[in-house]
């Protein structure tokens, strides 16, 4: 095999600069004069830190959580947490502390609880699905009256075993059921110093657990006027709003039964 020719530096220097025109190569900056200029400048200073004040949606987590821990302090102090009850009351009813409950206007063959009726009619005559709870079944009486807007129905249950009587009212257990969006303030439960007003939650809904002694419900003369009137002493009272009507259960059974009445209510 024959030897390849060599070629000489002069004839690949000559090779070359023929290719160089072909193909161009960006000219090489002065880095010499962007050295000097970027020396000369003064340092850059790094931009300051933001504080987490200036967001406002930590502003307003912030203040959230004050709110929570006032209110949690608040609530933990008698006092106070008697003062703002009010403020927390369930759709329809007010609970207050007294130093005393007034004594009882109504005796108990008088509940003043509307007109004797059957489920059926009492449907028609409100503007909410009564609720009849599985717990109990099917009431001894159904009262109905007009007074409030949207209507309120009484079902009472007489006493049996295991449901003691009530002598504030002469039943067993009595379930009162109206609109409470519709008429704020419209039952007032008046709580004195033998009786605890505990909150609660009953099926996930705000409520109040009302025991020990007997308690005053003042209920508003008409939903145009700021006048009460005494009606009665109540005994245990489980009361609750949900999907804006008010349920009220009275009796003399224990919060854990009461309990149960009402998550048997549909």
């Amino acid at each position: 095999m024959a030897d390849r020719a060599r070629i000489t530096d002069l004839e690949l220097e000559g090779a070359l600069r023929a290719l160089g025109p072909r193909y161009p190569y960006p000219s090489t900056p002065n880095l010499a004069v962007r050295v000097r200029t970027r020396l000369a400048a003064p340092p850059v200073r790094p931009l300051p830190r933001r504080a987490p004040w200036g967001d406002p949606r930590r502003l307003a987590l912030v203040a959230a959580l004050l709110l929570l821990l006032i209110g949690t302090a608040a609530l933990a102090i008698p006092g106070t947490r008697d003062a703002i009850a009010h403020f927390f009351h369930v759709q329809g009813v007010i609970v207050n502390r007294v130093p005393s409950p007034a004594p009882s206007l109504t005796p108990p063959t008088s509940l003043n609880l509307g007109r004797l009726t059957t489920i059926t009619e009492a449907q028609a005559a409100v503007r909410f699905t009564i609720a009849v709870p599985a717990k109990l079944g099917p009431p001894d009486a159904v009262y109905v009256a007009s007074g409030p807007p949207g209507g309120e129905v009484a079902l009472a249950y007489t006493p049996r075993p295991g449901i003691p009587l009530v002598r504030q009212t002469g039943l067993g257990v009595l379930i009162t059921e109206f609109r409470g969006d519709l008429i704020p303030g419209f039952i007032s439960k008046e709580v004195g110093p033998g009786a605890t007003a505990e909150e609660v939650s009953v099926n996930g809904d705000p409520g109040w657990w009302i025991a020990g002694e007997p308690h005053t419900i003042l209920i508003r003369v008409s939903p145009d006027s700021s006048q009460l009137e005494t009606l009665r002493l109540a005994a245990n009272t489980l009361v609750w709003a949900r999907g804006g009507v008010t349920y009220r259960i009275e009796s003399d059974l224990s919060k854990a039964d009461a309990m149960r009445i009402a998550s048997s209510l549909p």
